[in-house]
């Protein structure tokens, strides 16, 4: 059991397993000379939550801007005060995308795919032709390599094969993949939790070694073993003064032991495979415990859920509904229709406040995962009858490592209110709302969540600056 070796090894030897960090000490043998220790820092992860078809807006926004009032909020973000989690979300409005904005139709494709992007998709059918670009999330793990077993988690609680068309001459991997590698590589989603949870502990080819894949669904040795273990291992490949200074290392790495234990959650010590269940309300419950899992123990710190793709779930008994939901909203002006969409948004909003809670739950040094976490939840239009990409729905959840101030209303409104009144889907109206200046873009707040987390990216999509005050 060693670490890999190419000459150089990396200033921290990250244990996901136990979800903490472990600092081997600088060895001038390995190290370029120009290399200089960091003082580590916490964790910083994202996380993107899409929701489809949109929100009943006036029962989503919050008529007032400041502190969200747990006693007085929207009726479809009840479930926030609910789960005593109003305080750790913001509710982010006035936001556009217009980059979604798509030629002749397909309003759900271009918006699912531009959520993360914010580019405008290339109109074709045809696989081989998509065209769009990296997305925030991919933008993310590429920048935290090296720092988690797996750079980035996929999921879905709706699979679908990306060849083909799916939305008025929109592919179906525009529809279907929210995360894209580059401007033609969609990322496929994993469905399945047990898939998932495999994928994050490690397979054949796996970066997990064996060893440290027993310790997570076992837990019988110290994971100061492993880094004691490798450290004994590098002694045939450092110089004599390094082999003393690594000896001091572990000697004294002993001492911290049972602090480390104390604070590693049981459930990274020996967790269970979660499996899977063909019913859908059991199933998205397995995929938060994949999800939570990832987190604190430090397997990944980029994650993307898709509650499903681009045209809804369907009917959605397990919140009451037995109409297809996307087909609702597009009958939002008959009566009850409102009343059925609501009882649907409420059961998403519960989902995404019960994992907000979960996360807030789980200490990490002196705060908590959830502080160090940056939870941004959308979906690809406003709402589902007029299909704009004005005003979307947002909510943002976490401290994001101490970068944001949440348990707020924040609007935002355009530089130019001209924009918002281009919402024809042809490649004139587009070309034309993009050509108009908006300092609060969708893509601005992607951006922003990527600089508070470290990332060294330009720009997002068509974004064109941070956004303040968040």
């Amino acid at each position: 059991m060693r670490l890999p070796f190419r000459g150089t090894i990396h200033r921290r030897a990250l244990l996901g397993a136990a979800g903490a960090a472990l600092t081997l000490p600088c060895l001038e043998s390995l190290v370029p000379r120009s290399a200089r220790a960091a003082a580590p820092l916490p964790p910083s992860r994202l996380v993107y939550w899409f929701i489809p078809n949109g929100m009943v807006y006036e029962r989503w926004t919050p008529t007032a801007v400041g502190a969200l009032d747990p006693n007085n909020l929207p009726v479809c973000l009840q479930p926030l005060a609910d789960a005593g989690v109003t305080g750790d979300v913001s509710v982010v409005s006035g936001l556009d995308n217009f980059a979604a904005t798509p030629i002749y139709g397909g309003d759900h494709a271009c918006g699912l795919c531009g959520f993360l992007t914010s580019t405008a998709a290339k109109k074709t059918a045809d696989l081989s032709q998509v065209s769009l670009s990296t997305s925030a999330d991919q933008l993310a793990a590429k920048a935290f390599i090296g720092r988690t077993p797996r750079p980035s988690l996929e999921l879905g609680m709706q699979a679908g094969g990306l060849a083909g068309g799916c939305d008025t001459g929109y592919a179906c991997a525009y529809a279907q993949s929210m995360s894209w590698a580059d401007a033609t590589t969609p990322r496929g989603k994993r469905t399945d939790p047990h898939d998932a949870w495999l994928y994050l502990l490690g397979n054949g080819s796996a970066t997990l070694t064996p060893a440290q894949r027993d310790r997570l669904r076992v837990g019988d040795q110290s994971v100061l073993d492993l880094v004691l273990q490798e450290a004994n291992d590098l002694h045939g490949e450092i110089g004599v003064s390094d082999r003393v200074k690594l000896d001091q290392y572990m000697t004294g790495v002993r001492a911290v032991e049972q602090q480390l234990i104390a604070t590693t959650p049981v459930a990274c010590q020996s967790q269970p495979d979660p499996g899977s269940d063909t019913d859908y309300f059991k199933r998205f419950g397995l995929m938060m415990d994949v999800m939570e899992f990832a987190l604190k123990c430090d397997l990944t710190r980029v994650i993307s859920f898709m509650f499903a793709n681009a045209f809804g779930p369907g009917p959605m008994p397990w919140a009451g509904v037995s109409q297809d939901f996307h087909g609702l909203t597009h009958q939002m002006g008959q009566a009850g229709v409102k009343d059925l969409l609501q009882k649907c948004i409420t059961w998403e909003v519960a989902q995404v406040a019960a994992f907000v809670k979960r996360l807030k739950a789980i200490p990490e040094g002196g705060t908590t995962v959830l502080h160090n976490t940056a939870m941004m939840v959308g979906s690809d239009v406003s709402d589902g009858q007029h299909h704009t990409h004005a005003l979307m729905p947002v909510l943002l959840a976490g401290n994001g490592a101490g970068t944001l101030n949440p348990g707020r209303h924040v609007m935002f409104t355009p530089e130019d209110p001209s924009a918002r009144q281009i919402i024809a889907p042809t490649a004139d109206a587009r070309t034309k709302a993009l050509a108009i200046p908006n300092t609060n873009r969708l893509a601005n707040l992607s951006l922003t969540l990527l600089k508070n987390a470290g990332v060294d990216v330009a720009a997002v999509g068509d974004s064109n600056g941070v956004l303040k005050g968040l």
